[in-house]
């Protein structure tokens, strides 16, 4: 059998990505398997293993390779403003709620993963090696506007991210067990943002 070059193993990597995060936000993190994924796309369990050792190294290139897709223009960004930063939100999460799969994406992310201490280390450490940790992000472009004036001080940029974190979260829980339209998420999370933000900006 002849070797793959790397264009197609890359393209095996993102497809038996795409079939992790569909049978995973349809059965749950803990309950997909390997044999599961392989099974989505045709191919054996071995060649999943090729690509990813372990469960913890395949949720973490799920999470970046999903947020990659979904927000990279966000991630890119680099705010002078609050301003800036809350009209780069509304971009991405407009975009965000309008595609079907980034909202799955999230929910599985958010609601279908059984986070444990254990797990959770080893989704950072991988997500540290990939570059690619959304909170980190967040983080770095708050702590931007504080190092440019934009942003007051008075709370750390790692609690103000957490902060909204737990909003974004929060919110999501109640648009997916149906308080709310999921359109009106938008309205959510950017009143959530002003509330945080507003009383710190410059």
């Amino acid at each position: 059998m002849a070797r793959k070059t790397k264009k197609e193993a890359e393209k095996t990597r993102q497809q038996i990505l795409d079939a992790a995060l569909k049978v995973c936000s349809e059965k749950g993190y803990s309950k997909t398997t390997f044999v599961d994924i392989a099974d989505e796309i045709g191919l054996t369990k071995g060649a999943v293993y090729w690509h990813f050792k372990t469960k913890p190294e395949l949720l973490a290139a799920m999470i970046s390779y999903g947020k990659e897709k979904k927000c990279k223009r966000f991630e890119d960004m680099a705010p002078e403003s609050v301003a800036d930063l809350r009209a780069g939100l509304v971009e991405f999460v407009n975009t965000f709620v309008s595609d079907e799969a980034a909202w799955k994406f999230e929910f599985f992310c958010g609601f279908q993963i059984e986070w444990s201490t254990e797990l959770m280390a080893q989704v950072h450490e991988k997500l540290a090696e990939l570059r690619v940790d959304p909170m980190k992000n967040f983080e770095e472009k708050l702590m931007r506007l504080q190092e440019n004036g934009a942003l007051r001080k008075e709370t750390g940029a790692r609690t103000l991210a957490l902060c909204f974190a737990s909003s974004w979260i929060g919110a999501m829980h109640l648009a997916m067990y149906g308080e709310y339209d999921r359109n009106k998420f938008v309205e959510v999370i950017l009143e959530s943002f002003d509330l945080l933000f507003s009383s710190l900006s410059h």
